[in-house]
């Protein structure tokens, strides 16, 4: 009996790793259609070529032959978790600064920019999106997280547009927590390498 999903899994190892079916072959000296046949289903690695492939894709044997999703969404599901608390959490304070302190019109412009861009952060750490795009990994994810601390953190300082301190406040203290978050997205993503 084929086993679709194995073979499927490690296409999909492959793929992630950026790597073709030569480059893969040349590594582990076989010849592509060997490769191409362990993706479709047609024959298995043995156990020497499965450690040799875990070495290559910098993961646990255990993680290799187990089911890809089930050992992603376990090892990331408390960096997850927290970076969708964390853009809840800023997301919040920026609202009820915004919503409750005195500021210049350019003032609330910015807060309006900021809880937007913190929706759309938050639209793509939900889980369809990590689904697509795999959030955490993502440059796009990453790029506009660096991207709203840089603007938050810089905004409240220069203390921009005269936005009164309640507003400076929340836009700062959400740059900060987005800063640590960022720390720690980089810090476990490392970690896994």
């Amino acid at each position: 009996m084929v086993d679709d999903h194995f073979a499927q899994q490690l296409k999909a190892r492959r793929k992630n790793s950026s790597l073709t079916q030569q480059q893969l072959a040349d590594k582990l000296n076989v010849s592509r259609k060997t490769i191409s046949g362990w993706e479709t289903g047609r024959n298995r690695p043995d156990i020497d070529i499965l450690r040799q492939m875990a070495k290559i894709y910098h993961i646990s044997l255990d993680q290799l032959v187990s089911d890809a999703d089930k050992v992603d969404q376990n090892q990331n599901s408390g960096i997850i978790r927290f970076t969708r608390n964390s853009l809840v959490v800023m997301l919040a304070i920026i609202i009820a600064e915004r919503v409750t302190q005195y500021s210049t019109r350019a003032g609330f412009l910015l807060a309006d920019i900021l809880i937007f861009w913190i929706l759309g952060l938050r639209i793509l750490a939900s889980r369809k999106g990590i689904r697509r795009i795999h959030s955490l990994k993502s440059d796009l994810f990453l790029g506009a997280y660096i991207i709203f601390v840089i603007v938050a953190i810089v905004s409240a300082y220069v203390y921009v547009f005269n936005m009164g301190f309640g507003l400076q406040y929340g836009i700062g203290f959400s740059g900060y927590l987005g800063l640590l978050n960022l720390f720690l997205i980089f810090r476990h993503k490392f970690e896994l390498k």
